[in-house]
C-alpha cells in the first residue's frame, strides 16, 4: 500500500520504497521455509497415522469371532486397508487448514478494516458465509460416497473372487458372466462417483469464486455508502492483494473440506470394523451355526447346530471323527478353534498353554517356497524336518523340482497338486510339534497309497517316544472307514448329534435306539470291515520312500533361483512418459475434449485478467473521466451515482467469469470421470483373457492392488489432481502474459526464472515419480499378505501364530511407508526451491515498480495491476508444481493400469471359420488322445508326456495314479 501510494504521490523512487520490497522478499522467504517445513511434519504424522491404522484393521481382521465376521467379505476388509486408510492420510496433508484459514480470514479481515473501514465486512461475510455452504456440500459427498464405498466393496469382492479361482472361472468359460458381473458393480459405482465429483466440483467453484464476489460486494459497499469514498490504486489493489492472498488458503480449504467428508467416512467405516465383537477363547458345548431353527414357531432359519459332544483326549492318542456328509464333523473342528459360536452349557478345557495345530479340509497354502509353508514362522531344525519330509511322503516330490524345497509353490499352491498340497499342510501341522493336532479329512486329497504310507508313518507308532506326534493328542476327521480299527478313539456323528463315542471294540457291539443312527453305524462298519488296502500299491508306496530316503532335498541358498515362480512387479523409471499424459486425455476424449476445455480456460482466465485490468481502469478515473473503447466513463468525484458504470461493467464481469468457471471445471471433472470408466473396462477384459502362467507367476495382491487403489487414485484422485493441473497451468500462462504485456523486460527476468525453474523440475521429476512407483509397487506386497492371511485366519489362529505374521505384514508396511515419506520429503524440496525462484520474480516486479516507475511511465492503477499479479508468481509456482507432482504421483496409477491392458491374451473364445465344426457335433462320446504332450506353460517340464489311449463311446474311464503323476 505504501509503495502505491508514494506512486499516487509521485515519489515512487524513494529509498524506503525500496526497504519495504527487500522486507517483503525477506518475508517470503521465510515464509517458504516456514510452511514447507510444517508441511512436511503433517505428512509424516498422516504416515504415521495410516500406518498405525493399517496394522491395527490387520491384527483386528485376525482375531475377530464368529460374530464379528458376519456380514464381513475379504473385498471390504482389502477396502479399508486400500482406500480407507489411504483418505486419513490425505486428511493429515492440509488438516491445519482448520485453523489457519479462518486465521487467515481473520488477518485480512482486521487489515481491511484499517483501509477502507466497517465496508469489508461485507466481504467478510461472504467469506464466513462460505463456512456453512460448504459443510452442506460437504455432507453430500459424504452421504455419496458411503453408498459409493458399498458399490466398490461389491466390485472388489467380486472381483477378488473371480481371481481366487480364476481356473475355475476358464476352465467353465466363466469370463464374461464374471466380466459382467463386475461391470454392473462398476457401473452403479460410477453413478455415485459421478454425483461426488460433481459436488466435488462445485466445492471447487465455490472456493474460486467466493473471494472475486468478496471483493465485488466489498468495493461496491466502499464506493456507494459514501460520496467521498473513491477507488484509488493505493485502496483497490491493496484490498485485491489481501483478498489474493487468501484466496489460495481458501481454495486448500476447499480440498480440505472434500478430503475431509472421505476422511469422515473412511473413519467411520475403520471404527465399524474395529468395534466388532471379539472373542479369544470360547466356552465350548453345543455349537450353533448361523441361528438355531425353532420347531416350535415352525420356522426353519437355514442355522445348523452340533450338540451332544462329549470327548476325552489324551497325549498320544488319536480320535477318529466321521459320520455321513453335513453330519457336523467340520463344525466340531471349528468349534474346537472358537471359529464358530458355542453355547454356555458345556466347557472345553485344553492343557495349559497348549499349542494347537491344524489342517483344513481346503490346504492353507502361503504364496512362498515349500520350506517356508511347512516352518510357517517357527525356527529351522533340520533333524526335525527330514523327519517330517519323509513321515508325509514330501521327499520324493521334493526330489522332482528344480530347488528342491525352496521351489516356490505360488499363488494359492497352483504349481501342486491337491495331494501334494494336503501334504504340504500335514507337514506344517507335524512339525509345529503341537499339543494337539486337528486334521479335517486329510486323506480324501490323497490316492490309495500314500493315504496308507502316510496314516502309518503318522498314527500306527504314536506310543513309542521316536514317533514325532508321540506327545501329541490328535483329532482326525476322516470317512475312512478301515483306519477305525487303528485309532485309540471314535465318535460318530449324525446329522447334528454324536451318536457313539468309544472305541472300535465297543463300536463292534453297541447298538442305538434310533433306527436312522443304526442305519449309519451298520454301513459304517460293513465299509471297515470290507475295507482293504491294495499290500501293491503299499510295498511301491515304500519302495519309493526307501529309494530317495537318503537324497537331500533340502536346497542351499544358491539354488533358491533355481525355483523362484513369481516375477518381480515391472516399474517404469524416470517421469512419466508423456505418452501415458496423452493416454490420459485420450482417456478423457481426446481431442473432443481437449478443445472445449482450452475454449473454457481461456475465457476464465481472461475474465480474471480483464476484471484486474478493470479495476485499474477504475482507479485511473479519480479526478477525470475515461474513454475505454469508445465508450465514456464518468469522473469518480461526481459522486455516488458516478460509480454505477462501474460497477455494472464489474458485475458483467463477474458473471461472465463464474460461467466459464463452471464450465471449465466441471468438464475437466467429466473427462476423468470418462477416463477411470475406460481403462478400468479395458483392464478388466484384458485380465480375464490373461493365460493362465500369468495368474501362475502373479500374486493374487498385485493384481488386487491394481483393483484397489489404482482404480481408487484415478477414479477420485487423478481426476482432481488433473483439472487442478489444467487450471494450474493457465493461472501460470495468465500471470506471465499479464507481467511480460505490461513490462516486456520481465520476459528476460522470468526467462532465467524459467530456465533454472525447469532445470530444477527436470532434476526432480525423475527420481520423484520412481519414489512414487515404489509407493505403488510396494503396496502390492502388502494386499497379497492381507489377501492370503485373510483366507488362512482360521489355520493361523489355530497355530497361534497372528504375532508372526503380524510383524510381517508391519514390514510389508514399513517399507511402503518408508517409500512415502522419501516421496513427500522430496516434493518439499521442490516446493523449497520453487518458493525461492517465485520470491526472486515478486523482488524483481516490485523493483520495476519503485525505480522504474518514472522511466517506465507507470500510472498507479497500472502498476498495481502489474504488482498484484507479481506477487502471486511465488504462490503460482508452488501451485503449478504441487499441481505436477500430485497429478504425475496419480498418474502412474493410469501407467500401472495400462500395463495390464498389455498382458498377453488367450486364443479367442469365438472359432475361426476354418475349424468350425457342425452344429450336430460330436455325435458320439468317443474320446481320443494321440501321444498328447502337455505342460502348464512355457519353460516347465511336460505334465502330460507323450499320452495316448481312446475311449469309446458309452466306456467310463477310471484315471487313477500317485498324487502328482
Amino acid at each position: 500500500m505504501k509503495v502505491l501510494q508514494s506512486l499516487e504521490s509521485g515519489s515512487g523512487g524513494d529509498i524506503s520504497n525500496i526497504v519495504y520490497v527487500v522486507a517483503i522478499f525477506i518475508l517470503s522467504i521465510i515464509n517458504a521455509l516456514c510452511t514447507h517445513r510444517y508441511q512436511l511434519l503433517s505428512y509424516q504424522s498422516g504416515i504415521l497415522l495410516r500406518t498405525a491404522i493399517t496394522s491395527a484393521i490387520y491384527e483386528k481382521s485376525l482375531n475377530l469371532s464368529p460374530r464379528g465376521r458376519m456380514g464381513l467379505t475379504n473385498g471390504s476388509i482389502t477396502n479399508l486397508v486400500a482406500s480407507d486408510t489411504q483418505k486419513l492420510f490425505e486428511v493429515m496433508w492440509e488438516f491445519h487448514q482448520i485453523w489457519s484459514c479462518p486465521l487467515a480470514i481473520l488477518v485480512v479481515v482486521v487489515l481491511m478494516m484499517i483501509i477502507i473501514g466497517p465496508s469489508c465486512l461485507v466481504g467478510a461475510a461472504i467469506l464466513i458465509g462460505l463456512v456453512p455452504l460448504s459443510k452442506k456440500v460437504t455432507y453430500r459427498i459424504v452421504h455419496i460416497r458411503k453408498k459409493r464405498v458399498a458399490c466398490a466393496d461389491e466390485r472388489i469382492q467380486i472381483v477378488n473372487a473371480m481371481l481366487q479361482d480364476i481356473k475355475i472361472t476358464k476352465l467353465n468359460c466363466y469370463e464374461d458372466r464374471f466380466e459382467a458381473r463386475v461391470q454392473d458393480a462398476r457401473r452403479r459405482e460410477m453413478q455415485y462417483i459421478r454425483r461426488e465429483q460433481i459436488f466435488w466440483g462445485f466445492t471447487l467453484i465455490i472456493v474460486v469464486s467466493t473471494p472475486v464476489i468478496a471483493s465485488f460486494a466489498t468495493y461496491a459497499t466502499y464506493v456507494l455508502s459514501s460520496d467521498e469514498h473513491i477507488m484509488t490504486a493505493s485502496i483497490t489493489f491493496t484490498v485485491a492483494l489481501l483478498l489474493n492472498m487468501i484466496k489460495f488458503p481458501i481454495s486448500q480449504a476447499g480440498n480440505l473440506l472434500g478430503k475431509l467428508a472421505l476422511g469422515l467416512q473412511a473413519m467411520h467405516r475403520i471404527s465399524n470394523f474395529m468395534i466388532e465383537d471379539t472373542v479369544l477363547s470360547v466356552d465350548n458345548g453345543k455349537f450353533v451355526v448361523g441361528a438355531p431353527d425353532t420347531p416350535d414357531s415352525g420356522v426353519q432359519s437355514g442355522g445348523f447346530t452340533l450338540s451332544g459332544i462329549d470327548i476325552k483326549l489324551n497325549r498320544g492318542e488319536v480320535l477318529a471323527v466321521l459320520g455321513p456328509v453335513a453330519s457336523g464333523k467340520t463344525t466340531l473342528i471349528q468349534g474346537l478353534l472358537g471359529d464358530i459360536d458355542a453355547t454356555d452349557e458345556t466347557s472345553i478345557k485344553l492343557a495349559r498353554d497348549a499349542k494347537i495345530s491344524y489342517a483344513a479340509q481346503t490346504p492353507f497354502i502361503l504364496s512362498t517356497t515349500v520350506r517356508e509353508n511347512i516352518l510357517f514362522g517357527s525356527p529351522f531344525d533340520r533333524d526335525r524336518y527330514e523327519k517330517v519330509l519323509d513321515t508325509c511322503c514330501l521327499r520324493p516330490d521334493l526330489l522332482q523340482w528344480p530347488a528342491g524345497d525352496l521351489t516356490e509353490i505360488g499363488e494359492r499352491g497352483v504349481t501342486m497338486s491337491g495331494g501334494q498340497k494336503q501334504r504340504v499342510s500335514v507337514a506344517r501341522c507335524v512339525y509345529a510339534n503341537a499339543d494337539l493336532l486337528l486334521f479335517d479329512d486329510i486323506l480324501s486329497a490323497l490316492d490309495s497309497g500314500t493315504s496308507e504310507t502316510l496314516f502309518g508313518n503318522l498314527f500306527d507308532n504314536l506310543p513309542k517316544k521316536e514317533a514325532l506326534l508321540h506327545n501329541s493328542g490328535v483329532v482326525l476327521v476322516t470317512h475312512a472307514e478301515h483306519v477305525l480299527k487303528r485309532v485309540d478313539k471314535i465318535l460318530v456323528l449324525d446329522r447334528g448329534q454324536s451318536i457313539f463315542y468309544g472305541t472300535w471294540a465297543e463300536l463292534q457291539s453297541f447298538e442305538p435306539e434310533n433306527s436312522r443312527h443304526k442305519v449309519t453305524l451298520r454301513s459304517m462298519r460293513s465299509s471297515a470291515q470290507l475295507s482293504a488296502i491294495d499290500t501293491t500299491a503299499n510295498s511301491s508306496e515304500e519302495k519309493i520312500k526307501d529309494s530317495d530316503v537318503n537324497e537331500s532335498v533340502i536346497a542351499k541358498d544358491a539354488d533358491v533361483s533355481k525355483g523362484e515362480l513369481k516375477t518381480d512387479e515391472d516399474r517404469e523409471h524416470g517421469g512419466s512418459a508423456i505418452g501415458i499424459w496423452f493416454l490420459w486425455f485420450a482417456y478423457a476424449g481426446g481431442i473432443f475434449f481437449m478443445i472445449p476445455q482450452i475454449i473454457f480456460l481461456f475465457f476464465d482466465r481472461g475474465s480474471y485478467v480483464v476484471i484486474d485490468w478493470w479495476l485499474a481502469i477504475w482507479t485511473s478515473s479519480a479526478g477525470t473521466e475515461i474513454s475505454v473503447f469508445g465508450i465514456t466513463f464518468p469522473n469518480q468525484y461526481d459522486g455516488v451515482q458516478a460509480q454505477t458504470p462501474y460497477l455494472l461493467v464489474y458485475s458483467c464481469l463477474v458473471v461472465f467469469m463464474f460461467v466459464f468457471l463452471v464450465c471449465r471445471t466441471q468438464w475437466a471433472i467429466h473427462g476423468g470421470i470418462r477416463a477411470s470408466r475406460n481403462v478400468f473396462s479395458n483392464m478388466t477384459r484384458r485380465v480375464l483373457h490373461a493365460p493362465m502362467s500369468y495368474f501362475d507367476t502373479t500374486p493374487l495382491g498385485r493384481i488386487i492392488n491394481r483393483f484397489t487403489y489404482d482404480v481408487e487414485q484415478v477414479d477420485i484422485a487423478l481426476a482432481q489432481n488433473m483439472a487442478v493441473l489444467i487450471i494450474c497451468v493457465s493461472w501460470a500462462v495468465a500471470g506471465q502474459v499479464v507481467m511480460i504485456s505490461i513490462v516486456p523486460y520481465m520476459a528476460i527476468v522470468n526467462g532465467m526464472v524459467f530456465v533454472v525453474y525447469f532445470l530444477i523440475l527436470r532434476f526432480y521429476r525423475g527420481p520423484c515419480a520412481d519414489l512414487q512407483r515404489l509407493d505403488a509397487v510396494s503396496r502390492s506386497p502388502i494386499a497379497a499378505s492381507l489377501s492370503e492371511s485373510l483366507d488362512g485366519t482360521t489355520t493361523i489362529n489355530a497355530f497361534d501364530k497372528s504375532n508372526h505374521f503380524a510383524v510381517l505384514f508391519q514390514n510389508y508396511i514399513n517399507n511402503n511407508s518408508s517409500a512415502m515419506l522419501n516421496f513427500v520429503a522430496s516434493r518439499r524440496w521442490l516446493a523449497v526451491r520453487l518458493d525461492l525462484l517465485g520470491a526472486c520474480v515478486t523482488l524483481c516486479a516490485s523493483l520495476c515498480i519503485t525505480v522504474f516507475s518514472d522511466q517506465l511511465n507507470f500510472s498507479p492503477g497500472l502498476a498495481g495491476f502489474f504488482f498484484m499479479w507479481g506477487s502471486t508468481i511465488p504462490i503460482t509456482f508452488a501451485y503449478f508444481t504441487n499441481g505436477v507432482t500430485e497429478a504425475e504421483a496419480a498418474i502412474t496409477s493410469i501407467e500401472r493400469m495400462h500395463s495390464m491392458e498389455m498382458l498377453p491374451q488367450e486364443s479367442s473364445m469365438i472359432t475361426s471359420e476354418e475349424n468350425k465344426v457342425q452344429d450336430s457335433w460330436p455325435t458320439k462320446g468317443t474320446l481320443v488322445f494321440d501321444n498328447v504332450c502337455l505342460r502348464y506353460r512355457p519353460g516347465l517340464p511336460l505334465s502330460l508326456d507323450g499320452l495316448s489311449f481312446s475311449i469309446n463311446h458309452g466306456q467310463r474311464c477310471a484315471v487313477v495314479g500317485r498324487t502328482g503323476a
